[in-house]
C-alpha cells in the first residue's frame, strides 16, 4: 500500500517538475520574440535617424523636425525625427577643414515598456563635397 502512495507522490512531483521546465521554456521563447521585435524597431529608428541627416543635408536646412509614420503588422508606428547641424572646423589629425556637423535623433514609443526609445546618428559634410560621412556611435 505504501509503495503505491510513494509512486503516486513521485509521479505528481515529476509532472510538476516537467510543467515548470515547459513554463520556463515558454517564457524564454517569449523573451526572445520580444528581443527580435525590439531589434527590428531599433533598426527602423536608426534608418530614420540617418535618412533625416540625408534629407537635411540635401535641403541645406540647419534644423529638421518631422514625423514619419510606418504601417507594420497592422500597427501604425509614429517616429519623430529631429536633426540639428552646425558649421565649423572638422579635424583630421592636426589638419582642420571646414564643414558641417549633423546630429539626428529618431524616437518612438516602445510597444512593450510604454517608454520612449530612440536612436541617434552623427555625420559631417566637408565644404565643397557632396559626400555625407557618417560617424560610428560609441
Amino acid at each position: 500500500m505504501r509503495e503505491k502512495g510513494f509512486a503516486t507522490i513521485f509521479g505528481l512531483c515529476l509532472i510538476l517538475a516537467v510543467a515548470f521546465v515547459v513554463k520556463g521554456i515558454q517564457a524564454a521563447e517569449a523573451n526572445h520574440a520580444r528581443e527580435v521585435l525590439s531589434f527590428e524597431l531599433e533598426q527602423i529608428l536608426q534608418s530614420a535617424a540617418e535618412s533625416g541627416i540625408i534629407e537635411a543635408s540635401a535641403t541645406g536646412n540647419d534644423t529638421l523636425s518631422k514625423t514619419v509614420t510606418l504601417e507594420r503588422g497592422g500597427q501604425t508606428i509614429a517616429i519623430e525625427v529631429e536633426v540639428l547641424s552646425d558649421a565649423g572646423k572638422i579635424y583630421f589629425g592636426s589638419i582642420p577643414k571646414r564643414g558641417k556637423y549633423f546630429m539626428s535623433r529618431a524616437m518612438t514609443k516602445s510597444p512593450f515598456w510604454s517608454e520612449n526609445i530612440y536612436r541617434r546618428a552623427y555625420a559631417y559634410v566637408l565644404d565643397g563635397e557632396a559626400t555625407i560621412h557618417f560617424m560610428e556611435l560609441p
